[in-house]
């Protein structure tokens, strides 16, 4: 990343995804909740594929991110973890700091980009840390 890059707030350049890979198959079998939350989102986006589901980090983690995530072919959040799961709003900071750990773990992790609707977006294809981030969506 260049002096401009900092200074301006640009993001890290990755090597594209490969298309034959199981992350790029992944990624395609959601291709319509992703291009969506990719259209409705205007910070960055980092997508951590799993099995049956898609982790979403936006914004700049570990510090300042949402969450969200893939699962049956729709689009979910904190907002619908609350609404839909009876999920108090004071254990979502919970849930929060525990993701940004998790992610902070991952700084070592094969990071990638390609594009979805149009814009870039970097993938992270690692099943610890889905796995992980899964599992602190799942103790809600």
């Amino acid at each position: 990343m260049g002096f401009l890059d900092k200074l301006f707030g640009g993001s890290k350049k990755y090597p594209a995804l490969a298309p034959d890979t199981s992350a790029a198959k992944k990624l395609k079998s959601m291709k319509d909740p992703l291009e969506k939350l990719s259209k409705d989102v205007s910070e960055t986006i980092e997508i951590i594929p799993a099995e049956e589901s898609a982790f979403v980090f936006i914004g700049k983690p570990p510090k300042n991110f949402g969450m969200a995530w893939i699962e049956d072919g729709r689009v979910h959040s904190f907002k619908t973890l609350s609404e839909e799961k009876g999920v108090p709003q004071n254990k979502l900071p919970k849930l929060a700091e525990a993701l940004a750990n998790a992610y902070r773990k991952s700084d070592s992790y094969d990071r990638y980009s390609t594009t979805i609707g149009n814009k870039v977006v970097t993938v992270t294809p690692s099943q610890k840390l889905a796995k992980e981030v899964q599992q602190i969506l799942a103790s809600a």
